[in-house]
């Protein structure tokens, strides 16, 4: 299981608990922030559902939603992050889950899982590809595999961690 948590407008709530149950995740809680009219949503999913629940969510969110992920590992905690955003084509407007995971480095991720519809055009594919997220330029990234899983397309990526050892830059 990995735990995830984002904030959604407090409007997107109910689309985001039918997700929750319909997938079989655990709420564990939800926080109101006034101030923000927003939720802030922390659930749990299996590993192996994380691609598919994170496309899901894209597909009822119309506004960008950073997601922090939590992988509990026998030598600490491992933090993954994804990015679910919706991008417009000349055909539509389709969800998209970008999951980076950081199995190698805890400042550069080593794998980037890109999720959309399966229906979606070739031109979102090369669309997304083309992005920057974070530290990471998409289109520098080798394509590992591609699959299609519970009407979703799912495309792997292998980034190239810097070789220079993580290092902490101290400011004086």
């Amino acid at each position: 299981m990995v735990s995830l948590e984002f904030e959604v407008p407090v409007t997107r709530l109910n689309n985001v608990m039918d997700v929750i149950l319909r997938e079989d995740s655990k709420l564990q809680w939800v926080y109101y922030r006034e101030d923000t009219q927003s939720v802030v949503v922390r659930t749990m999913v299996s590993k192996n559902a994380l691609q598919t629940f994170l496309l899901k969510l894209a597909s009822v969110i119309d506004v960008p939603v950073e997601v922090t992920i939590v992988e509990e590992r026998e030598r600490g905690n491992a933090i993954h992050e994804a990015f679910l955003i919706r991008v417009d084509t000349s055909e539509g407007t389709y969800p998209v889950a970008i999951l980076l995971l950081y199995n190698i480095s805890k400042f550069y991720p080593d794998t980037i899982i890109v999720g959309t519809s399966a229906d979606a055009p070739p031109e979102l594919v090369d669309t997304v590809l083309k992005l920057t997220v974070g530290k990471v330029n998409l289109f520098e990234t080798e394509k590992v595999r591609s699959s299609l899983v519970n009407g979703g397309l799912f495309i792997q990526l292998r980034a190239n961690v810097p070789s220079a050892p993580d290092r902490e830059k101290v400011l004086t």
